[in-house]
């Protein structure tokens, strides 16, 4: 998987669009609706494809296994991963990013949420949201990447939980979740002494951060980052930033770097001494670097290459200026001229996610939470995992990303700081023996610790240079047998150690499952066909029914070993996290279009499925695709989908003609570059596809964002094909508003009538009476348009917040539902042999499970909640097949429902 997909789209479909009108709230009912029986859902997906991040085994039940992803919920297998199946009843949100057992009470589970903390009595069957935790409460949520296994149950009594935050608060309730109290661990600190900054630098803003390394190091302590999405660099010819480090420090080094392009090209300025108790300035000279116009992130780099460091640095005047001699003096220079890319610290960022720097509108991003103004002890960073002695329950480990490691050994009253590096990633105690421990601290690797953590030995012989290692599992019975999961990028590795981390063998093969798993079959890393390595793993477990059963949790293939660790295989059938982006029916088959996947078929309504494009990661092929026709010409099927790609900044349409065996790429008359301006997700992507149902040579696509003429560039808009997809023109006259998602329409009672769904400012419905020659703003009660749909007699039905529909082509419309909440309405399906017959879909974007699908017999004048058990409760694809009487619904998972 490429590191330019899901991760850097912001870890989920739905989760991507940034419009904080859309808020999570209750469903509520439309006019007339009643509850249906509770027709079953079957889930029809393939396994695998995503990003899985925490698991667990029960504590008691061999081959039972918990799992979580990021977008689709937590799963459960019962017979050691050979099947799956989704457990959200109850969650409260789909971003599980931590999972947690009690040993004592077997079938209670712990689910880390983005949203706060849920819990299951009944191995995981049912959840309940543990309120006390939600944002605006407690908010003990979890993080991507940076929340490893924060969730310990004390293992003789299920009541103590100890549960850690991505904001860096540590908590414990004595009453198995229901109430919460939190934890001092920061007075471990009290007797340290504090620096202070600069009185030049108190209340204005500088960026104040912690730095700890050792001779020669820079990691993520010393490495300020933003990440750009639309700044402007034209004509810009330095790059500056000032640094200071206090008097006494050792010397210190600072240089300035800039990655670009699609290939993230790394272009750095030379290493600067920097003077100890001065403002250093250190430049980049901006003339001669490539990809200027595709600026991806800017780094600060620190290291000190002579001696170990731990304390303050202070970095400010990171700028970029038009004149190449804007040069910023020592001492108290103002900030330069020029475009500041430090921006507000003091408002910005968090442990997870990423917050607008608002000097450049949605332009300039921090990744991680840093200190501002002052070093006052607080906490920061987050709690990335939390341990509790199996034999010793008072003693309690706790791994800070900010603090290293820390122990209480009375049950979280007091705490020390334990002699480890300062950022920690995993701590694990030995069941079976309270003294030893070992720990992970990502690029520096593991310690262990024989004397219950007082002293502390590396132990990472073997361990590749460069891996960043996440987490340590121990032996059930035999503290000497240790395991740990690591990865570079998205190279992931995992590694067994027989001798108490004293030296360590690698093992990442996985043997591949195509039946429960069709995606990219030709792929295989090089290794023997069938097999593929561990990617980017983030959780690792061992059976405490049997330690030889490890099951590990990670990028697109999760996998299981049955001989403690030396062998593995990929176990993720029924395991459904994909994101889907349409479904279409054709002689009998299924077709689906998924973000990351590609394409798909199953001939036999979702028993199987067989990959149609890419066979292999391409750089050509590879990346998202959102749209899809299917149908037939010259005797043949022919398809065509539209596609982005990772690796490269453009749009294309996929052609085949022969019913998917062969594929070509085209961007003939598409834009350049994707659009970044006025889009939904940042970049503009080809989400709408309509083809005249009287030609299918005549095709039009949509793509969101606007033209920037100053920097040549077109925008997105309506793009028209007369040849099959083959090559495309830009429509001369656009709507007003370029913003779409899914909206477009061609009617099939008239192929010149044209309709596009626009979100945001000018949002509402267009229509075009001459095939896009024009442009009339039909629809204007609601600005966030999402989807539409035209019936086979021309009916037009609009979805915003509610469901609009029109019989005489936008001159007039009703209003067909009476919701009043946050959510909005996205799926849309209409029974072509019946048309009073539709079905809808409500979402909130986010990983929150709130939504719903709805059906009306009678053309909108009630409706009937059609949800039942639908693991997904909120699917942005809805399609109904008349030839077998069956509703499809995908958003994340597949899912059919016989109506």
């Amino acid at each position: 998987m490429s590191p330019n997909a899901r991760v850097r789209m912001g870890g989920a479909f739905p989760a991507m669009l940034i419009s904080a009108v859309l808020l999570a709230a209750a469903a509520p009912w439309p006019a007339g609706a009643g509850a249906a029986p509770a027709a079953p859902w079957q889930a029809t997906g393939w396994g695998g494809g995503g990003f899985f991040w925490s698991c667990a085994f029960h504590p008691t039940k061999e081959g039972v296994i918990y799992m979580g992803g990021d977008v689709g919920g937590a799963y459960k297998t019962e017979d050691g991963g050979k099947h799956w199946r989704f457990i959200n009843r109850g969650l409260a949100d789909y971003a599980v990013y931590a999972l947690a057992t009690s040993k004592s009470q077997p079938d209670t589970l712990f689910a880390g949420t983005v949203s706060g903390l849920c819990k299951s009595t009944d191995a995981g069957e049912h959840w309940t949201f543990l309120e006390a935790t939600a944002k605006g409460k407690l908010d003990i949520t979890m993080a991507r990447r940076a929340s490893v296994r924060p969730i310990a149950v004390d293992p003789t009594d299920p009541k103590v939980v100890y549960a850690g935050s991505r904001h860096g608060r540590l908590y414990k309730s004595q009453d198995g979740g229901r109430t919460w109290h939190k934890l001092d661990y920061l007075q471990a600190f009290a007797d340290q002494p504090r620096p202070t900054p600069p009185a030049a630098f108190r209340g204005k803003g500088c960026l104040a951060l912690t730095y700890s390394s050792e001779a020669g190091d820079w990691n993520r302590n010393g490495r300020i980052e933003r990440f750009l999405a639309e700044a402007d660099w034209t004509g810009r010819k330095k790059m500056t930033a000032r640094v200071l480090v206090p008097a006494g420090a050792p010397k210190l080094q600072a240089q300035l770097v800039v990655q670009s392009g699609a290939g993230w090209l790394w272009q750095q300025s030379q290493w600067v001494d920097g003077r100890q108790g001065e403002w250093t300035e250190v430049s980049l000279d901006l003339t001669g670097l490539k990809h200027l116009d595709a600026v991806q992130v800017v780094y600060v780099v620190i290291r000190s290459p002579e001696a170990a460091y731990r304390g303050p640095v202070y970095v400010d005047a990171v700028a970029v200026h038009t004149e190449a001699d804007s040069a910023v003096a020592g001492g108290e220079a103002p900030v330069p001229q020029g475009v500041d890319l430090l921006g507000d610290w003091e408002k910005v960022g968090d442990a997870d996610g990423w917050r607008a720097n608002r000097k450049i509108k949605d332009a300039l991003f921090v990744t991680e939470a840093r200190q501002s103004g002052d070093l006052t002890l607080r906490e920061k960073g987050a709690i990335a995992a939390v341990a509790v002695a199996e034999k010793d329950p008072k003693r309690v480990f706790v791994a800070s990303s900010a603090y290293g490691l820390l122990r209480s050994t009375d049950g979280g009253s007091t705490w020390t700081q334990l002699a480890t590096p300062r950022s920690a990633a995993c701590v694990a105690v030995a069941p079976s023996d309270a003294d030893t421990v070992y720990a992970a601290f990502g690029q520096e690797g593991i310690r262990r610790s024989t004397d219950g953590g007082t002293t502390w030995a590396a132990a990472s012989t073997g361990i590749k240079q460069g891996c960043v290692v996440r987490e340590v599992a121990i032996h059930p019975t035999t503290p000497s047998t240790v395991y740990c999961i690591g990865s570079m990028g998205w190279e992931g590795h995992f590694y067994l150690s027989t001798d108490g981390g004293h030296t360590w063998e690698e093992s990442r093969t996985v043997r591949r499952d195509f039946e429960a798993d069709p995606t990219i079959p030709d792929d295989y890393g090089g290794r023997a066909k069938g097999t593929c390595p561990v990617s980017a793993p983030a959780n690792l477990v061992v059976s405490p029914c049997n330690p030889r059963h490890l099951f590990i949790a990670a990028n697109w293939r999760p996998c299981f070993s049955p001989d403690g660790g030396r062998t593995w295989e990929e176990r993720d059938r029924g395991c459904d996290i994909t994101c889907v982006t349409d479904i279409r029916f054709h002689g009998g088959n299924t077709y689906v279009t998924a973000m990351d996947e590609g394409l798909l078929v199953s001939p036999d309504r979702g028993a199987t499925w067989r990959q149609l494009t890419p066979l292999k990661y391409d750089t050509a092929l590879s990346g998202h695709q959102w749209r899809v026709w299917v149908g037939s010409a010259a005797g043949a099927t022919r398809i065509v989908a539209t596609n982005s790609l990772w690796e490269k900044p453009f749009n294309q349409v996929l052609l085949s003609s022969d019913g998917g065996k062969t594929f070509r790429a085209t961007r003939r008359g598409l834009p350049a570059q994707r659009p970044t301006v006025n889009t939904m997700w940042g970049q503009g992507y080809p989400r709408g596809l309509a083809v005249d149902p009287k030609d299918p040579q005549t095709l039009y696509l949509g793509i969101d964002g606007d033209a920037v003429p100053s920097r040549g560039q077109t925008g997105g808009g309506v793009f028209k094909s007369t040849d099959g997809g083959e090559s495309w023109t830009q429509l001369p006259n656009q709507p007003a508003s370029r913003r779409c998602f899914y909206g477009l329409a061609v009617d099939p009672t008239d192929s010149r009538r044209l309709y596009w769904g626009a979100c945001g400012n000018g949002g509402g419905l267009y229509r075009s009476d001459d095939a896009g020659a024009s442009w009339h703003h039909v629809f204007r009660n609601e600005a966030w348009i999402f989807n539409l749909a035209v019936s086979p007699s021309g009916v037009v039905y609009c979805p915003g917040a509610n469901l609009w529909r029109s019989t005489d082509h936008g001159a007039t419309w009703r209003k067909l539902t009476a919701f009043t909440d946050q959510q909005v309405t996205v799926g849309l399906a209409i029974d072509p042999r019946d048309e009073k017959r539709l079905w809808i879909s409500r979402v909130t974007w986010g990983t929150a499970a709130v939504g719903g699908v709805y059906r009306t017999k009678d053309g909108g004048a009630t409706w009937t909640d059609v949800t039942a058990d639908l693991p997904y409760c909120k699917p942005t694809i809805l399609r109904f097949d008349p030839a077998t009487g069956e509703l499809w619904a995908g958003g994340v998972g597949l899912f059919k429902l016989k109506q």
